[in-house]
């Protein structure tokens, strides 16, 4: 839901956000933007990703990227595209099991390859050690060239 809300902001009525896919038991479920789409063609802007990015916030990068909304900067996401259940088994456990994955709009699966960045940049622990952020300092690069 709030990856869903957060695209509405950025995408026109009826864009699809992302897909549910039940692995064939039964009919994809196909989420749509609820269209505020307050910034319009105006705002140009990058997401930041790394491999710590994952679940509704690949799901929004996936969308927007997707839909040419945004510029994505940094390393390829984690790929947590699974949707998940947890199922009470006693009152004192539970078991938590995949129930469908999560695909991007034009129906690649987040999980299995996660979201790649429209331009790679690497962050080494040279770059923590120095207080770099190249992913940062590219994105702005391409922002104001």
């Amino acid at each position: 839901e709030a990856a869903i809300d957060m695209a509405s902001w950025f995408l026109p009525t009826s864009k699809v956000v992302v897909r549910e896919d039940f692995g064939g038991t039964q009919g994809e479920k196909v989420y749509r933007s609820r269209g505020y789409d307050i910034f319009k063609d105006d705002l140009k802007f990058a997401i930041l990703v790394d491999k710590g990015s994952a679940s509704a916030s690949e799901i929004l990068a996936g969308a927007l990227q997707e839909h040419g909304r945004a510029i994505i900067v940094g390393e390829r996401t984690f790929g947590k595209g699974s949707v998940q259940e947890l199922v009470d088994l006693t009152p004192d456990t539970s078991l938590k099991i995949t129930v469908a994955r999560w695909l991007t709009p034009k129906g690649f699966s987040i999980s299995e390859k996660g979201v790649e960045p429209d331009y790679k940049v690497e962050y080494t622990a040279a770059d923590k050690t120095a207080g770099r952020d190249p992913a940062l300092q590219k994105a702005i690069e391409l922002l104001t060239k």
